[in-house]
């Protein structure tokens, strides 16, 4: 897979089904050379779907529910060696009436062969499998035809109940492997819809809930549908922070600080809402089992290998260290970033509670702190952090606690990547997610080194 941080645009191919044949829109040629999938060039590495939505023009996407958007650049190909992603929206199938300029082939090896661009051709050849022998059980709910439809009928219904009924259709507003978000508005503002991936299918009754002591601080949840995984917040009113100056970015860390020690010595109370201990103690033993899984160190470049055997002890060391200084377990995120924040005048909020669990709370910094290669910003940030928690702790034992917060919050994101990745579609490739446990493993190993200095 492309390095993003590489890539310089984005290729997105559509994929456009036949509603009764296992056929898809290519360009009407007239040629048997090539079969071009409808594709846009986008400037942005990693647009929104909107952005690729507004862009499209062989499919009426007001009225055809998109299902997936599956990343499908890779290293055998001439669009990852160029500096360029590609991914592949799949839609719904709407008309089988195709617009000028375009006609269905069926899809077989030998259109496979033929189709451009390449690099969808994984993607294509899959779902055509998919299509004759039955929906993989990895594939997320709101892929499967017709599921928008249902949702968008709950998600009006329940507007209307709340005394806000819909001025417009819902939208997709954005999706991917592990969740969908959709939007619609009312008179009194934009109400989002997301539905999130099995694992997570708890995420709108705790995050209702998670919001009682706090409830400035996180989003506002006024519908659920528990057994679907279902929910319905309000607008959060503000833009994402870390589209703002980084200068602002230490206002999340203050506010997640607020939302963690309103939680603080509530570990049963966390427990009762369905949310798992991840405890320090766990994950060094982990770590330790790490080191003789035999399946992951055939994965690991020689390199990484050597290193990880070596540091090993080291980091099980800092798990138990950061452990001893406390100040004990309370409240998550554990996927915690500026983008997971929005920021306006009368409000800052803390969003995305997909990954909410029982931990020490410093494992959160090492999602947050090196989103930005600024030395000086992350040095703000550690500021405001031990700040906020200065009435629990000495500065000094939270200076040591942050340092290795960011190495033992490496290691907490490997232990989610290894149980999530084996549930996603392509082991991850599908969304992109391929290897993330051996990056974070690379990242624990570097922070242990380089501290605040190190380059992620």
């Amino acid at each position: 897979m492309l390095d993003p941080e590489s890539a310089e645009s984005c290729q997105v191919s559509l994929l456009v089904p036949h509603p009764s044949r296992i056929a898809a829109l290519v360009t009407d040629e007239g040629t048997p050379r090539h079969a071009t999938l409808p594709t846009v060039r986008m400037s942005s590495v990693e647009p929104r779907l909107a952005e690729i939505l507004a862009s499209v023009d062989v499919v009426d996407t007001a009225a055809t529910a998109v299902l997936r958007v599956v990343a499908a650049s890779g290293a055998d190909v001439d669009d990852a060696e160029s500096g360029e992603l590609t991914l592949m929206v799949e839609f719904d199938a709407g008309t089988s009436e195709p617009p000028p300029g375009w006609t269905w082939q069926d899809v077989d090896a030998d259109l496979i062969a033929r189709l451009e661009p390449e690099a969808s051709r994984a993607a294509v050849a899959s779902w055509a499998r998919e299509r004759a022998d039955g929906w993989s059980p990895l594939r997320p709910a709101w892929s499967h035809p017709g599921w928008f439809a249902r949702a968008a009928a709950w998600m009006v219904e329940q507007m209307a109940a709340d005394g806000r009924p819909a001025v417009g259709v819902p939208r997709c507003h954005q999706l991917w492997g592990l969740s969908v978000l959709l939007r619609a508005p009312s008179a009194d503002g934009d109400v989002f819809f997301k539905c999130s991936a099995d694992a997570f299918r708890h995420e709108g009754a705790m995050t209702r809930a998670l919001a009682e002591p706090t409830p400035h601080l996180l989003p506002e949840v006024f519908a659920v549908d528990e057994t679907r995984g279902w929910m319905l917040m309000r607008d959060l009113g503000a833009a994402d922070l870390g589209d703002q100056d980084q200068s602002l970015w230490h206002e999340g860390v203050v506010a997640h600080a607020e939302i963690q020690q309103s939680w603080l010595g509530r570990t049963a109370d966390l427990v009762a809402l369905g949310l798992p201990v991840r405890s320090l103690a766990d994950l060094g033993a982990h770590v330790e089992e790490m080191t003789e899984d035999t399946v992951l160190l055939g994965r690991m470049p020689d390199d990484l290998k050597k290193r990880w055997l070596s540091t090993a002890p080291r980091l099980v060391e800092s798990c138990r260290r950061l452990d001893e200084i406390g100040p004990g377990p309370t409240l998550v995120h554990g996927d915690f970033h500026p983008w997971n924040v929005v920021r306006g005048r009368a409000t800052t909020r803390v969003f995305d509670w997909t990954d909410a669990a029982v931990s020490h709370p410093f494992v959160d910094l090492g999602t947050y702190v090196f989103r930005t290669q600024d030395s000086s910003v992350r040095r703000h940030l550690v500021d405001a952090h031990v700040a906020a928690w200065s009435a629990v702790r000495s500065e000094e034992s939270l200076r040591e606690a942050v340092g290795l917060g960011l190495v033992v919050g490496a290691l907490y994101q490997v232990q989610s990547y290894r149980a999530l990745l084996p549930t996603l579609s392509g082991h991850g490739a599908d969304d992109g997610l391929a290897g993330a446990d051996l990056d974070w493993i690379n990242r624990s190993l570097t922070r242990q080194q380089q501290g605040l200095d190190s380059p992620h």
